[in-house]
């Protein structure tokens, strides 16, 4: 395995969590941004975006299309690479970000946890 590949391994280990199902998805550009901040934070040079988006194919992450979007499916980001990616490029989430999304983030107010308060 050439060290290429092994760098995108390793970024996808540390940085994503996989097999989830195909409706979680990540936008293409994001994850490649969050990438380019991983390989800058490690003393790496990131790969060209093609290179990379065919080393997360060819690890068994899917890919697709959704809402006119580029999206890899069944992956989602974690850690704080995507908070630093966030931060530096000003971005809110995208049409495909689970934050645009997912409600499963934010408890209902029925679900919502109240704390007596001890007087």
């Amino acid at each position: 395995m050439d060290t290429t590949t092994q760098q995108v391994r390793q970024f996808l280990a540390e940085c994503t969590v996989r097999d989830l199902d195909d409706s979680d998805v990540l936008p293409v550009a994001d994850l490649y941004g969050m990438y380019s901040i991983w390989c800058e934070r490690n003393g790496d040079a990131a790969v060209a975006a093609p290179i990379f988006s065919r080393l997360v194919r060819a690890d068994g992450i899917g890919s697709g299309i959704r809402r006119r979007e580029s999206v890899f499916t069944g992956v989602i980001a974690t850690g704080p690479i995507p908070i630093q990616y966030i931060l530096e490029t000003d971005k809110g989430p995208g049409r495909n970000s689970v934050l645009a999304s997912d409600t499963r983030l934010i408890p209902a107010p029925s679900e919502a946890q109240t704390f007596p308060i001890d007087a």
